[in-house]
């Protein structure tokens, strides 16, 4: 099994955390800009870690990427990407919900959605999104038609699911079904994201046990997929990494 990392947020300390890292893996480096991007990459010297780019948007024009989000800000991230066609590009792919009255701005839905997904058709085998995990098919077929979900048959991308138990931890049976069925439909363009090992923007998201994501692990090893992804490098230590090696 792969195993890979978010970094939400890419401070020397956080970073330094690579240093835990033995093993071949994919760092999702969350950055405002390619430029900031490619700074970060740069000053990572590790021959075993890749870097892909993680674009976050400013939190008035909406944070996360979704087609409520500033059109603006949707048409830089797209403008720089293609501009860096080999770069891989994680597209945070989650709904505004931080800013609720962002969902009253229609114009922007409507602007941004057919602009995403053309963009997805051309340029979707070099990314990666990040999305919920859903309970059953309607959540599925709702999150598709608030442009927050992608299929890899369609687009070529791949599909990471956030199976963060820690916060879902009544619905973590429902929420693991739907990865099985999932795997079943996309094979190897399904990737499992983990955690959360340390928080995120939100500032209190649960954390989950060292104990809890090698279950975590187990479940996905069962189920067959090849490569997860933690929320987030910061939160590793000693004890996470003991879990972790035992699946590479």
């Amino acid at each position: 099994m792969r195993i890979s990392f978010f970094e939400e947020f890419p401070t020397k300390r956080n970073l330094a955390k690579i240093n835990l890292i033995t093993w071949p893996t994919t760092l999702y480096v969350a950055a405002k800009s390619v430029q900031d991007f490619e700074k970060i990459q740069h000053s990572i010297k590790k021959k075993n870690v890749t870097c892909g780019y993680w674009p976050i948007l400013e939190k008035n024009e909406g944070y996360w990427l979704s087609p409520f989000s500033s059109a603006k800000a949707i048409k830089r991230v797209i403008t720089e990407v293609k501009s860096n066609p080999k770069t891989k590009v994680m597209w945070d792919a989650e709904l505004p919900f931080r800013h609720p009255w962002f969902f009253l701005r229609c114009d922007r839905y409507w602007r941004n959605v057919f602009k995403i997904k053309k963009f997805f058709k051309r340029y979707g085998k070099n990314i990666y999104t990040s999305e919920y995990a859903m309970r059953n098919v309607f959540s599925s077929f709702v999150l598709r038609m608030m442009g927050v979900s992608f299929s890899p048959k369609k687009y070529n991308n791949k599909k990471i699911i956030m199976y963060y138990t820690s916060m879902h931890k009544s619905l973590s049976h429902h929420l693991l079904n739907n990865v099985k069925s999932l795997h079943t439909k996309y094979g190897n363009s399904l990737h499992v994201g983990l955690g959360t090992i340390a928080t995120g923007i939100l500032g209190n998201e649960p954390i989950l046990s060292p104990q809890n994501l090698e279950r975590d692990l187990h479940n996905m090893k069962k189920i067959g997929i090849k490569e997860v992804v933690i929320f987030r490098l910061g939160g590793l230590d000693k004890e996470y990494v003991k879990v972790l090696t035992k699946f590479i």
